[in-house]
């Protein structure tokens, strides 16, 4: 999809949005009516826009451009309109964010997983987790939705963790392999002093967790050496020391666990392991914290489980499970 077309579908939400929360001013009808006729795609779009608000139940009556696109012979029943006007506000951000995103599905879908396969020596697809053995005979265990880069030449061995969470048990230094062993992920690079360590990639930064020997991390001109039990993270900056936890490489075992996690970072957890994508389009959901251990052959039960704890409301569409 082109950059156009997205920002076709993005108008065409804020235009459904508008005409859902109130009646449009005579100037706001002009210049609808105006972007509507000025491209076909653009018509197109705005219905589009306008049925998803009816699948979510916040557009109150038949819009102008859903009654020109049914035709004159068509029959249009209006949904109820809330008792409570007060309801409106609450819905009106999360579920203008939700319209936008759901404009742009195919986007969302399709292109960060078509981007990491273009990039990606070895990749992992959703719910698949597998060892890898490198040139040198270093061996990786990717967890899911995760792809590394090699870099190897006469100087380094250098791995770059370009998504998810890697587990690294390192060929030693010999009289034969004299290459330093390095990886690298968002910004910081981890050096292998030993043999086995963990690193776990996140939006913002990274987790570091060493399981034998030591390993030396840098980041942002800062270096921190970790022994046997040790941790660190790297991110916004700073490299700080934190414990190991039995969590960051759970998923070798077949297990997700989440100790205290905001509902939103929960979530992406759990979409590590499914194609079948979960947004939390409420920010107040997204805000409470939840915790538990969930079996990763069973995604699905993760999502019920989360929804029937936080008392959420679900819509499942094609690729995409809301909550709110």
């Amino acid at each position: 999809m082109s950059q156009l077309s997205e920002a076709i579908r993005q108008q065409a939400a804020l235009w459904a949005v508008k005409m859902a929360e109130r009646s449009l001013t005579d100037d706001e009808e002009r210049a609808m009516a105006a972007w509507r006729e000025a491209d076909p795609q653009h018509a197109d779009a705005l219905i589009q826009a306008q049925q998803l608000w009816l699948m979510l139940g916040t557009l109150p009556r038949a819009t102008p451009a859903a009654r020109e696109a049914d035709g004159p012979s068509a029959t249009v029943v209006p949904l109820p309109v809330p008792p409570a006007a007060s309801v409106r506000p609450r819905w009106r951000s999360w579920a203008t964010a939700a319209v936008v995103v759901l404009a742009s599905l195919p986007v969302l879908l399709m292109l960060p997983d078509a981007w990491l396969r273009w990039q990606a020596d070895y990749y992992t697809a959703a719910g698949e987790i597998r060892q890898v053995t490198l040139p040198d005979g270093s061996r990786v265990d990717l967890d899911s939705r995760s792809a590394i880069e090699l870099h190897f030449n006469a100087g380094e061995r250098r791995v770059t963790l370009l998504s998810g969470n890697a587990w690294f048990i390192v060929a030693p230094l010999s009289s034969r392999e004299t290459r330093p062993f390095r990886v690298e992920a968002n910004g910081g690079v981890t050096q292998a002093l030993g043999t086995q360590f963990s690193v776990d990639l996140d939006g913002s930064g990274a987790d570091v967790a060493v399981h034998e020997h030591s390993v030396r991390v840098s980041y942002k001109g800062q270096s921190l050496v970790l022994d046997e039990q040790q941790g660190a993270r790297y991110a916004d900056n700073r490299l700080t020391r934190r414990p190991v936890s039995p969590a960051q490489f759970a998923w070798r075992r077949g297990w997700l666990i989440i100790d205290g996690l905001p509902v939103g970072e929960a979530v992406a957890r759990i979409n590590r392991y499914q194609s079948q994508r979960v947004i939390v389009v409420n920010p107040a959901l997204r805000k409470r914290t939840v915790s538990g251990a969930f079996a990763l052959k069973e995604p699905a039960r993760a999502v019920e489980t989360l929804r029937q704890t936080l008392g959420a409301k679900q819509m499942t569409l094609p690729g995409m499970t809301l909550l709110y």
